[in-house]
């Protein structure tokens, strides 16, 4: 799949998460921003929008005075319609991996920069993004595309997550071509998964194929199979064919 969107209740650690996973792609050609809470005396009083370029610009305050208002937050939607886009704009030219946290009411009232984020999944890298479990219809949209990934995060599975796609990132962004070549015949898999056209038994045949191309690239590394793939496979197997 060529975007991740991992959906979660807030304080579930998905602001955590992208910061580590693009802490981990060091050497890569990566952007984005961060959404991090603005805490004074262990109470949460707004949200920093920090790029990774290293900036950070205040987005929203319980005591700002103007603003549009989103729960007990006044956000400043000039920060995203500057900061935010000109991020997503400079990723769509240059970058290989666009991290995205997050999308969600905040976020979502500018118009301008919801364009900008249709933009860059239409055109753009592939995206690493965060939401809320907030009907919003942009992220119902987003959700239903055949080239996004749901996955769901828990305080349960959060390590393993984790490794799952610090591991998948890393083999995106490999210059190995042994391991390039196991991630496109990894994503031929995925779009027969997607697709309605394709055979379980044909997607079975593939996957075996892939197992033991794995077995042959990295006969050290068996569980590179399960820890890369088996999970993509069967959240894609929930989210197009559960029926």
């Amino acid at each position: 799949m060529k975007h991740l969107l991992i959906v979660g209740r807030p304080g579930i650690g998905k602001t955590t998460l992208l910061k580590r996973l693009s802490a981990s792609l060091h050497g890569c050609a990566v952007d984005g921003f961060l959404t991090e809470e603005l805490r004074e005396e262990e109470q949460r009083m707004g949200f920093w929008l920090s790029p990774l370029d290293g900036r950070q610009v205040l987005l929203a305050h319980r005591r700002f005075e103007s603003g549009v208002r989103v729960g007990p937050y006044r956000v400043n939607v000039s920060v995203l319609d500057t900061v935010a886009v000109s991020v997503i704009q400079r990723a769509i030219q240059h970058a290989f991996v666009l991290f995205l946290d997050e999308l969600g009411r905040m976020e979502l009232c500018s118009p301008q920069f919801e364009r900008a984020v249709q933009e860059a999944f239409d055109h753009g890298p592939s995206i690493v993004a965060t939401a809320g479990v907030a009907h919003l219809p942009f992220l119902m949209a987003l959700k239903q595309r055949k080239d996004v990934e749901l996955i769901p995060l828990s305080s349960a599975n959060r390590g393993a997550v984790e490794e799952e796609l610090t591991a998948r990132l890393h083999a995106l962004c490999a210059e190995d071509e042994a391991v390039r070549a196991l991630q496109r015949q990894a994503d031929r898999i995925c779009e027969m998964i997607v697709s309605s056209e394709a055979a379980p038994i044909d997607i079975e045949i593939q996957q075996m194929a892939l197992r033991e191309a794995i077995a042959r690239a990295f006969p050290e590394k068996q569980a590179l199979y399960q820890l890369l793939y088996e999970s993509r496979f069967r959240r894609l197997w929930q989210q197009f064919r559960h029926s």
